[in-house]
């Protein structure tokens, strides 16, 4: 089983466990909420238009929606409260914003294409919200009831896309992303009542080569489907809002990024679940409903600030008495940025399947993931006000030159200026002051 079909097939599972299946495997976050709440933000977006029509606003349809999902997306962010940066909003496209003076302007309208909403930095990645149209309900419903039936697929570059460049997606190369996009991520606040448990195959065979599987528990796709179209989907200008979370590592956002979307038969993605890498990508043929083209996606840079320390936090792993050190901590808007190194990093994170030490490895790195997410989920932040907001283990851990990058990631954000320190493994570590942003 190739790397792209394992991580669709283990969606939600920490993607540290699955190092050894490819070092390249694309790094997916999982937005935890913690203290921060966020708002319905579907039913933010009624109100917005709704408010928008009050006033008078007889803007064109595509228009108004394009503008409430951004009013919308800036209110639930709270970007202005707490003075976010590295936040960027787009102007909505002159064939969006204007009438249809007659059949042709109105045929055009109605092409394919991507209308960007906004972006946000998150640590290492990169948060892009957009809206593609026309989609007509039905595809969307698919896409949201209907599992691998439809796929919303992009490419993310810094040099332009290739009329003939294939849609593969979950595939990192030199400066190029491939990847899925997403419904925008929300919360109703009754997710512990629909939980159901659900297992996936890692695989990977134990000591006695029988297959191991993983047990997870996910929001009940039943009871959230329905919400995500109502929360996604405008059925009178058939737009549908997406997101994408494009690693930062691979695409350079300090240049123009040229970013594109297609729609994706999904069983002509997944059918040759069986069939070797090389085979899957020479026989490779998928099926395009749609293109929505190519826009430039620029980005502003987030702001960081990182906490005295006089020296490296140095600590000791006590299930096997390995020495770890907190090289640097980064505080954005909505995320912890941990720098770490320990002695067994490279075997770890090159973990070799046909290694006859391979099973204690494993065990090895399944140490130190528990460690890594004891220190990030003990940890906690202190406010001015003396409220403290609790953080979270984090979902992958990207490695380089000998630093594992970590991070507690939040929905929402937060103003950076109030925080006055962290605390990690029972010692407080004070944050410099800052004057709050204007």
């Amino acid at each position: 089983m190739n790397r792209n079909l394992l991580n669709r097939a283990l969606t939600g599972i920490d993607d540290r466990y699955l190092t050894m299946v490819d070092r390249k495997t694309e790094e997916v976050q999982t937005m935890r909420q913690k203290k921060l709440r966020r708002k319905k933000l579907f039913r933010s977006i009624l109100i917005a238009a709704a408010i928008m029509a009050l006033m008078g606003i007889t803007a064109y349809a595509v228009s108004s929606i394009h503008t409430a999902r951004q009013q919308a997306l800036r209110a639930d962010l709270q970007i202005d409260e707490n003075s976010v940066s590295g936040y960027t909003e787009y102007a909505e496209s002159d064939r969006d914003a204007a009438p249809a003076p007659d059949p042709t302007e109105e045929a055009r309208q109605t092409e394919p294409k991507i209308q960007l909403i906004s972006s946000l930095q998150q640590g290492d990645f990169q948060t892009v919200y957009f809206s593609i149209s026309p989609v007509s309900e039905e595809r969307a419903r698919s896409f949201f009831f209907d599992n691998m039936v439809t796929e919303f697929s992009y490419i993310a570059s810094n040099e332009e896309i290739p009329e003939d460049c294939w849609y593969t997606a979950g595939r990192i190369e030199e400066g190029i992303e491939k990847s899925f996009a997403h419904p925008v991520p929300f919360t109703e606040g009754h997710e512990a009542e629909h939980m159901v448990e659900r297992s996936s195959p890692t695989g990977l065979p134990d000591e006695s080569g029988v297959q191991q599987t993983v047990t997870f528990e996910v929001v009940d796709p039943d009871w959230y489907r329905p919400l995500l179209m109502e929360h996604s989907y405008d059925p009178e200008t058939q737009s549908l809002m997406l997101t994408a979370m494009i690693y930062r590592q691979t695409v350079d956002f300090s240049r123009p990024v040229y970013f594109s979307v297609r729609c994706l038969d999904g069983p002509s993605v997944w059918t040759d679940m069986d069939t070797s890498t090389e085979d899957y990508i020479e026989n490779y043929a998928p099926v395009y409903l749609a293109d929505y083209g190519t826009v430039i996606l620029e980005a502003s840079d987030t702001m960081f600030v990182s906490p005295i320390l006089t020296e490296p936090v140095c600590l000791v792993n006590p299930e096997n008495g390995g020495n770890l050190e907190i090289r640097d901590i980064r505080l954005s808007a909505n995320c912890v940025e941990w720098k770490m190194t320990h002695d067994d990093a490279e075997r770890i994170h090159n973990l070799d399947a046909e290694s006859p030490t391979f099973h204690e490895d494993f065990e090895k790195q399944l140490q130190w993931i528990r460690f890594q997410d004891e220190i990030l989920s003990s940890a906690f932040l202190t406010f001015a006000d003396g409220s403290t907001m609790p953080l979270n283990a984090s979902p992958s851990a990207p490695y380089a030159d000998g630093i594992t990058t970590l991070t507690s990631s939040w929905s929402g954000t937060i103003d950076i200026s109030q925080v006055k320190s962290i605390t990690v493994m029972g010692t407080e570590y004070s944050f410099p002051e800052l004057t709050p942003q204007a």
